[in-house]
C-alpha cells in the first residue's frame, strides 16, 4: 500500500491514517459508555454517577486532543487518565448489575477498547503496536482491580481482546507491507537509471549518426563527385571544417539552452550554417519572416540549422546550380524553413545513395524535434524542401514525411 505517495512519505501518512481510524473507533466506544452511565443516572441515584460521567468526558476529551495533537505527553496522559476512568466506570457498572444484566460484559469492554485505540501515537506503524499493547495491559489491570473491589464475578472479556488483536494485526501487516515496498525502492531506482541511460545512449547514437553524415559522408560524397586533380577551394574548406568538428566534442552537449523570445536572433545557428555554405561557393538569398527564428529553442534552432545546411550542401553537390533560396515562415504553432533551387531536380522514388543525407540527416533531425519534412521535386524543375518544427515548447502531432513530384 503506497497511497500514491513518494516512498519516504508512505509510512508516516499510513500511520497517521490508522491512528485516526483507531481514535475514531475509541470515541464511539466512549460515547456508548457515557450513554450507559447517563441511563444509569436516570434510573438510580448515587454519589458516584456524576463523578463517573465527569471522568468519562475527560477521557473522551483527552482522546480528541491526542487525535489533533499527537505527541508523547498527550498519549501518556491519555493512558494514565484512561486507566483511572476504566476503574471508576467498571466499579460504577458493577455496583448496579441488575440494570445491565444482559450486557454488562460488553459495557465494561467499551472504555477498555477505547484505551487500546491509543495505538498510532508513535512515529511509526510498529511503534503503534507498543502503544496498543500498553493500553491493553493497563485497561485489563484497571478492570481487574475494579472487579476485585466490587467482589463480583464476570465472564471473560473477548471484546477487548478481539479489538486489540485486530488492531495489532492491522498495524503489523501495514508495517511489513511498507518494509517490502522499501526493499523494492532500490530496484525501481536502478530501473529508472537504466532507462534514463538507455535514452541518453539512444540520443547520443542519433546525434553521432547525424554528425558523421554532416561531416565525413558529405565530404566523401563531395570527393567522389569532384574531378580528378587538385581539390577545389570550397571542398578544401569543407574538409578543414569537418576535421575541426571531429576533433571537437561540442556536439556531445545540447549547447547553451535558451527559451524562445529572449532576443538571441543574432546568434541563430541558421545564419552560421548559411555563411558556411556561402563560403563553400553557394549563392544564397535569405528572406521571409526572419524574426520568427527567435521563437525556437536553442536545440530546435541548432538541429534545424544543420538540416538546412544539409539541404544546401545537396544543392551544391547535386543540383547543378550554385544558387539557392532560404525562406522563413511561421504560424501560431510552428516555424518553417523552405530551401529551394532551380537545379536539375530528381525523382524521389529513384533517389539512391546520393540522397543519403536527405534521408538520414534531414528527416531524422526534424523527426526528433516533432516536426515534418515535405519535398517537392521533379527532374528538370528544381527542388524545394520545407522543414517545419514546433515553436517553443508547443506539442505537435507525430512527425510525418511527405513527398510530391
Amino acid at each position: 500500500m503506497t497511497l500514491g505517495l513518494p516512498g519516504h512519505l508512505v509510512q508516516s501518512e499510513l500511520a497517521r491514517a490508522l491512528a485516526r481510524a483507531a481514535h475514531g473507533f475509541g470515541l464511539i466506544c466512549l460515547t456508548g459508555a457515557l450513554g450507559a452511565v447517563i441511563v444509569l443516572s436516570a434510573t438510580e441515584a448515587g454519589t458516584t454517577l456524576p463523578i463517573t460521567i465527569a471522568v468519562m468526558l475527560a477521557m473522551a476529551g483527552l482522546l480528541v486532543l491526542v487525535t489533533r495533537r499527537r505527541s508523547l505527553l498527550m498519549s501518556l496522559s491519555y493512558l494514565i487518565i484512561g486507566t483511572l476512568c476504566i476503574y471508576v466506570f467498571t466499579d460504577t457498572v458493577l455496583s448496579a448489575p441488575e440494570s445491565f444484566s444482559a450486557s454488562t460484559l460488553f459495557l465494561l469492554a467499551l472504555p477498555k477498547m477505547a484505551l487500546v485505540m491509543v495505538a498510532g501515537a508513535g512515529s511509526g506503524l510498529l511503534v503503534g503496536v507498543l502503544w496498543s499493547t500498553a493500553g491493553f495491559v493497563l485497561a485489563e489491570a484497571a478492570g481487574l482491580l475494579a472487579v476485585v473491589h466490587a467482589d463480583v464475578s464476570v465472564g471473560r472479556d473477548f471484546f477487548t481482546v478481539t479489538a486489540y488483536v485486530a488492531l495489532t494485526v492491522a498495524l503489523l501487516l501495514a508495517g511489513l507491507g511498507h518494509r517490502r515496498g522499501a526493499l523494492a525502492q532500490p530496484a525501481l531506482l536502478r530501473a529508472a537509471r537504466n532507462d534514463a541511460s538507455s535514452q541518453l545512449r539512444h540520443s547520443l547514437d542519433n546525434r553521432s549518426i547525424a554528425v558523421l553524415n554532416d561531416t565525413v559522408i558529405n565530404q566523401l560524397v563531395g570527393l567522389s563527385l569532384s574531378s580528378p586533380g587538385v581539390v577545389s577551394p570550397h571542398l578544401q574548406a569543407g574538409l578543414r571544417t569537418t576535421l575541426h568538428t571531429l576533433r571537437d566534442t561540442a556536439w556531445l552537449s545540447e549547447g547553451d539552452p535558451h527559451a524562445p523570445g529572449t532576443g538571441v536572433l543574432a546568434a541563430s545557428a541558421l545564419f552560421a550554417a548559411v555563411d558556411r555554405c556561402r563560403t563553400a561557393g553557394l549563392t544564397i538569398e535569405v528572406n521571409g519572416d526572419i524574426d520568427s527564428l527567435d521563437r525556437l529553442t536553442s536545440s530546435a534552432d541548432r538541429e534545424l540549422a544543420l538540416a538546412v545546411e544539409q539541404c544546401l550542401g545537396n544543392v551544391l553537390r547535386h543540383a547543378g546550380t550554385i544558387a539557392a533560396e532560404v525562406s522563413v515562415e511561421n504560424d501560431s504553432e510552428s516555424v518553417s524553413i523552405m530551401v529551394a533551387d532551380a537545379g536539375r531536380g530528381f525523382t524521389l522514388s529513384g533517389s539512391g545513395s546520393g540522397r543519403l543525407g536527405l534521408r538520414q540527416s534531414v528527416r531524422r533531425r526534424i523527426d526528433r524535434l516533432g516536426g515534418s519534412v515535405t519535398i517537392w521535386t521533379r527532374p528538370g524543375a528544381g527542388t524545394t524542401v520545407r522543414l517545419t518544427v514546433p515553436a517553443g515548447d508547443l506539442a505537435v502531432p507525430a512527425p510525418t514525411v511527405r513527398g510530391r513530384q
